[in-house]
């Protein structure tokens, strides 16, 4: 069962979703439906509803405590006006999007590091999306967490991070799974801590401590904790990966598009 922590800070979702948000003035038509693959404590959901207040949005997210913490999150900030006169959005707890081709958007937001199996989640994400639907997702790149890996490893802890995925590789994915040429770009982001609690649960919240295939988990916190007191560790690295596609339309077999372009013409004077 995932847990979040007591107080939890959706900091690093709070920076994800502001820096995928830019990206969206290159939009012309404002999506109507938009689905958000991942709970990401109010983040995603209360910029987007500011860019797009007509917008129709279902959540989903198979991890209940996130779906409720983003809730509770809405309902605090709500005024009693809005309480009376504004709906929040649907949830649904599951991953998996409905498969009829009706969004006009998937956004998700960090959804996909606690997905075993990244190929299926980016089929059903296309699967989500009518043709030339939108898609615009985060995640974290191999050079994540290096420093505490490397800690680990020399310390004999066997520790293994699948779902920290190369983007190169996950725009390969897009492109064989659904996607029109996808955009992927990614940043190197630095944290400083004092404290090996707070850093343990930041990334609880954000989902990358539970993506960790252990061992000896108990030991692992224990060497931890010895190297932030010894400091010989504090600062810590995270590979930020962005990605956004176009979902391909779909034609049956031996079927083509025929595009009209009109002609240019040339005026001398």
């Amino acid at each position: 069962m995932t847990t979040l922590p007591h107080q939890p800070d959706w900091f690093l979702h709070a920076h994800l979703a502001a820096t995928l948000d830019e990206r969206l003035s290159i939009l012309k038509q404002p999506p109507q439906h938009i689905l958000l693959a991942a709970a990401d404590g109010n983040e995603s959901y209360r910029l987007l509803k500011m860019r797009y207040p007509q917008a129709c949005f279902h959540e989903y997210d198979s991890r209940s405590c996130y779906l409720q913490a983003a809730q509770a999150i809405r309902k605090a900030k709500q005024s009693w006006w809005q309480k009376l006169n504004s709906s929040l959005p649907e949830q649904i707890a599951s991953d998996r999007l409905p498969d009829n081709q009706a969004a006009d958007m998937v956004w998700s937001n960090l959804g996909l590091i606690h997905q075993p199996d990244a190929v299926a989640v980016i089929e059903n994400w296309a699967g989500a999306l009518r043709p030339d639907g939108l898609l615009f997702f985060s995640h974290f790149g191999p050079d994540t967490l290096k420093e505490v890996l490397t800690l680990w490893r020399a310390a004999g802890i066997v520790v293994s991070a699948p779902m920290l995925l190369d983007m190169h590789d996950l725009g390969d994915m897009l492109y064989q799974h659904g996607f029109y040429d996808p955009v992927m770009d990614m940043n190197m982001l630095t944290l400083q801590y004092t404290k090996p609690e707070r850093f343990i649960e930041d990334m609880r919240t954000a989902g990358l401590w539970q993506s960790l295939k252990f061992d000896n988990e108990i030991e692992a916190v224990r060497i931890l904790a010895q190297a932030w007191q010894n400091e010989d560790i504090q600062n810590v690295t995270l590979e930020l990966v962005y990605g956004h596609g176009v979902k391909k339309q779909i034609l049956p077999e031996n079927v083509a598009p025929i595009q009209f372009y009109p002609s240019s013409s040339t005026h001398s004077s």
